[in-house]
């Protein structure tokens, strides 16, 4: 499982390299910024060309998740609840460069969810500034910038309490971006919202999620009688896989749209990306034994 993940991660790390870490001249990305300055104005001398650059970011930041991911699930222990923290982690971020760099939307469009990034972005650094009692004129300043050049395009809202400035439609949640896309992928609408939930309380020490990587009870509990029951720790490769299977899901889908927009050659990234489905795919179907066990045919998983 981690050897796929890493495979997949490191064939966009060389396809990002050999490229010297930019757009191919003739990708749908180069295309965009060249019309980029067409929209400049207080907010950016060049919004198209940031907007593909922040997607950039955060798509790396979704891939070093996955690098993460793997060296988490290589631990000798299995890294049992931290494994479900990264994989959250590897979610959201996934989630959200697939969103920023869907590729059938106009360039306007796409400056208009780049500057509600950023107007999230401020709000949050704002926020963050006025907990230590500090004042936050850059935030400010450049909210205005862009709610200034944006209304020119767009209806907007100024912040709200400690909800951020938007234009147009409000800023997706992960979790609703998550559920987007396995809708488009896997066609399986609610999943990636349950798996993003699942996910959320584990990260955020909620007992419910906790208490379900705990087996079955070491004695029987009588459910009238309150008191502690001993219940130990289940962590197997198939539960992890059944668990994980959409964040590893949306990081692929992420990855393709990122290696389009790129103009990048994706046949590398592609072998591992199958080799990767059919691994994780063959463990999430599989049947422990007796014993715990799992038997995986090497047919199935390469």
């Amino acid at each position: 499982m981690a050897d796929t993940l890493d495979a997949m991660a490191d064939a966009l790390h060389f396809a990002s390299s050999v490229n010297g870490n930019t757009q191919r001249p003739s990708s749908p990305a180069a295309w965009e910024n060249t019309g980029g300055s067409r929209l400049k104005g207080e907010w950016s001398s060049n919004p198209v060309l940031d907007a593909n650059l922040s997607a950039g970011l955060v798509a790396s930041s979704a891939n070093d998740h996955a690098s993460g991911l793997a060296a988490v699930l290589r631990m000798p222990a299995g890294g049992i609840f931290s494994t479900y923290t990264v994989a959250r982690g590897l979610l959201e971020t996934a989630a959200r460069a697939w969103y920023l760099m869907e590729p059938d939307i106009d360039v306007l469009e796409r400056v208009r969810r780049h500057m509600n990034e950023r107007l999230y972005s401020l709000n949050e650094s704002r926020l963050l500034f006025h907990g230590q009692g500090l004042a936050a004129t850059h935030q400010d300043d450049q909210e205005k910038k862009i709610l200034d050049t944006g209304k020119e395009h767009f209806t907007f809202r100024t912040k709200k309490n400690y909800k951020a400035a938007r234009l147009g439609e409000e800023r997706p949640s992960a979790m609703k971006l998550a559920d987007d896309c396995m809708a488009a992928a896997a066609g399986e609408k609610g999943m990636g919202k349950m798996i993003y939930q699942l996910l959320s309380g584990k990260a955020h020490g909620v007992a419910y999620a906790l208490l379900q990587l705990l087996g079955d009870p070491s004695t029987p509990h009588d459910p009238e009688t309150p008191g502690v029951t001993l219940r130990q720790v289940q962590h197997n490769a198939v539960d992890v896989a059944q668990k994980l299977l959409v964040p590893v899901v949306v990081y692929a889908s992420m990855s393709q749209r990122y290696f389009q927009r790129q103009g990048w050659d994706p046949a590398g990234w592609q072998e591992a990306a199958r080799k990767t489905y059919r691994a994780w795919a063959a463990l999430a179907q599989a049947v422990p034994d007796s014993d715990g066990l799992v038997t995986v045919p090497w047919a199935q998983t390469t």
